[in-house]
């Protein structure tokens, strides 16, 4: 019971650390030009609505298109970021031909990730289609064999009564 008492505060220390660690503000890389611009800048850029405030979701959304593979991840955090600098009418009326663009690119890929979807279902349903074809074929193969074994044996009876 002593043993346990003594590592208690080791346990409670590493908790604290990896409890604090992951309040750590974590930024996405950002492309050269929108470095500088750190997330606690939005803590202080005034109202959700400031040019700045916009600016700076503008420079996140550039860095989620334009970093990393552009998949649906990458498009939903641009497409909020951008819709989030939308609340500026000024940023929103020069961002609208790129939100209409992150828009298609979203529908494309759950386009693409559903018909990535139905092939594979249409895979699985073929594979299925000729196990059953197979097991069909045999059973057809093995009633074929005892229909024949039955007419020979059935063919040697009648001869052999005959004589």
């Amino acid at each position: 019971m002593r043993r346990h008492t003594s590592l208690f505060p080791i346990f409670a220390t590493l908790s604290l650390a990896a409890m604090l660690s992951a309040c750590a503000q974590i930024t996405p890389p950002l492309p050269r030009a929108t470095r500088n611009i750190p997330l606690s800048d939005l803590a202080h850029c005034g109202q959700a609505t400031s040019a700045a405030c916009a600016r700076i979701h503008v420079a996140l959304a550039n860095a989620y298109l334009s970093n990393g593979p552009l998949d649906s991840t990458a498009l939903g955090n641009a497409a909020r970021e951008l819709g989030l600098a939308a609340q500026n009418k000024e940023v929103a009326a020069k961002t609208l031909p790129l939100r209409r663009i992150v828009h298609v690119l979203q529908e494309r890929t759950a386009t693409n990730y559903a018909c990535i979807a139905e092939l594979r279902k249409t895979r699985t349903q073929l594979a299925a289609t000729h196990a059953q074809s197979a097991a069909a074929q045999a059973r057809l193969h093995r009633l074929e064999n005892l229909l024949h074994d039955h007419a020979e044996k059935s063919l040697d009876h009648h001869v052999l009564k005959r004589p």
